[in-house]
């Protein structure tokens, strides 16, 4: 991942959220969809991730489940293939729910139904998962019928914040194969820019931390894309600022990695100490990394949050919002009006995994 700090106009990159369009708004988040994404799998010693889908439609379905690897770490070094996939089938009978809970392992993670005999590992401590809709025979669906959440446990501080699967609409173009085309015929597409409002970040007394997590879509499986994203914030009283962030397929980033310009108390180095921000995110995808981009958009994702005990959550009024304990919470990012321009995603069929045959 690379950045680079810098204070600019950015009256240009405003233009997807302040003029409307007549065009789709990109995927529905409040509906039931053909396909789901979970924008965060982290493995680790003291965390839970359940992952619930739901069926719900009247007739059997398959839930195919594709995890994707978000380490970047080279094969040549000990890693497991950045944007490579595991993938495996979680049949759902009409109107059915299932939770399959994600636990960390020496070497990547184990994945376990709560209700089915399925237990499988995977050499890939965090990423995301793809969960699409076929039927029996393995052929693809784009009937609206899924939903999903996520919900992540940390034991060792007692904290948990859940987020909702991302849901995409599927339409009449699907030809019944893994190369999902978000555009707006066979699926919907993604937005153009997200944005978020944030707790601005520190590392004082408790701390306060702040993570994207951030996707894209348009890319091969073992061929990761290079996504180019502009992150604009803007504080109390308006004053831009931006960074920019490189990634592939997949990210997790701190906003004060990205830019101590988004961190207290130097929120836009302005120095006027606030505490609150609120950013937008506008990408570039070149999704077969061929050094031209041609995808505007084709970006979603979380923002993460956690306050440590101790942490002021009120800075400029000191000891008065003061945690008496450490909280998480989450979110997805907020969408523009504007679509972004059509992304294809192409996954293994029945692939070999470690773990998985």
């Amino acid at each position: 991942m690379q950045s680079r700090s810098r204070r600019t106009a950015v009256l240009a990159l405003l233009v997807p959220l302040a003029v409307a369009s007549p065009v789709l708004a990109g995927t529905s988040l409040n509906e039931v969809g053909a396909l789901l994404v979970y924008p965060i799998i982290i493995g680790s010693a003291v965390q839970e991730t359940f992952v619930t889908v739901t069926n719900a439609g009247p007739s059997a379905v398959v839930a195919h489940v594709a995890y994707i690897n978000g380490d970047t770490t080279p094969i040549s070094e000990g890693g497991a293939g950045y944007c490579y996939e595991c993938d495996f089938d979680l049949p759902l009978s009409g109107s059915d729910t299932e939770t399959l809970v994600i636990t960390k392992t020496p070497s990547g993670i184990a994945i376990q139904s709560e209700d089915l005999n399925l237990s499988l590992s995977c050499p890939f401590p965090y990423g995301m998962i793809v969960l699409s809709l076929e039927d029996v025979d393995g052929n693809v669906l784009t009937e609206n019928v899924l939903l999903g959440e996520e919900v992540v446990v940390d034991y060792a501080t007692g904290t948990t914040y859940s987020i909702p699967a991302i849901s995409f609409q599927g339409g009449n173009g699907g030809n019944s194969d893994r190369e999902f085309s978000f555009d707006d015929q066979e699926y919907s597409k993604l937005p153009r820019v997200v944005a978020a409002d944030f707790l601005a970040p520190d590392l004082g007394q408790g701390g306060v931390t702040a993570e994207l997590a951030l996707f894209t879509l348009g890319f091969e499986r073992q061929f990761p894309p290079v996504v180019n994203c502009d992150v604009v914030g803007f504080d109390a009283d308006e004053n831009a600022f931006s960074s920019s962030i490189q990634f592939g397929c997949w990210d997790v980033v701190g906003l004060c990695e990205i830019s101590p310009e988004f961190c207290y108390p130097n929120l836009g180095l302005y120095g006027n100490l606030d505490t609150h921000g609120w950013l937008l995110v506008n990408c570039r995808v070149d999704q077969d990394a061929d050094g031209s981009f041609d995808t505007d958009g084709g970006v979603h994702g979380a923002i993460l949050q956690t306050a440590g005990t101790g942490a002021d959550i009120r800075r400029n009024t000191p000891g008065a919002g003061s945690m008496s304990s450490t909280d998480a919470w989450a979110r997805l990012l907020s969408q523009s009006v504007t679509t972004g321009d059509p992304v294809r995603l192409l996954l293994g069929g029945s692939i070999s995994t470690p773990g998985l045959d």
